[in-house]
C-alpha cells in the first residue's frame, strides 16, 4: 500500500496509507501488521500512533453518497484499539465478518 501521509499533531502521529482492496484479500493482515511495526521502527516521541487505511472501492449509501469505507488502528499505552468505518451495505451484509476480522487483526498485533 502507498502511504499517502505522515503527520504528527500535538504528540499523535498519524499515517494513512492507500488503498486495499476489501477484508477479503488473503494477505491483509499480515501487509497491515507489516506496515504498522515497519513504522513503529521510526519513532517521533508521541503519545499515540493511528493508521488510517482506506478502501479502494467507493460504495454508495441508501441516499446514493459515496462512502469510502477504512480500516482504523491506534496504539496507545501499548494498547491496539481497531476499528472499521463501514457503508450501511457493508453493516447490513457483513457486520459480523468485519468484527471476526477486526479481532483477528487486533490479535497478530499483540503477538
Amino acid at each position: 500500500m502507498k502511504q499517502l501521509f505522515d503527520e504528527t499533531y500535538s504528540e499523535n502521529r498519524t499515517l494513512w496509507y492507500a488503498y486495499f482492496k476489501d477484508i477479503e484479500q488473503p494477505d491483509l493482515i499480515e501487509m497491515v501488521s507489516q506496515i504498522i511495526r515497519t513504522d513503529l521502527k521510526v519513532s517521533n516521541d508521541v503519545l499515540a500512533t493511528s493508521w488510517i487505511f482506506y478502501r479502494e472501492e467507493l460504495q454508495k449509501d441508501a441516499l446514493q453518497e459515496e462512502v469510502r469505507s477504512s480500516i482504523m488502528v491506534r496504539l496507545v499505552d501499548g494498547q491496539y484499539y481497531v476499528h472499521y468505518n463501514m457503508s450501511d451495505f457493508e453493516f447490513v451484509t457483513q457486520r459480523e465478518a468485519i468484527a471476526n476480522w477486526l479481532q483477528h487483526l487486533k490479535d497478530y498485533l499483540e503477538k
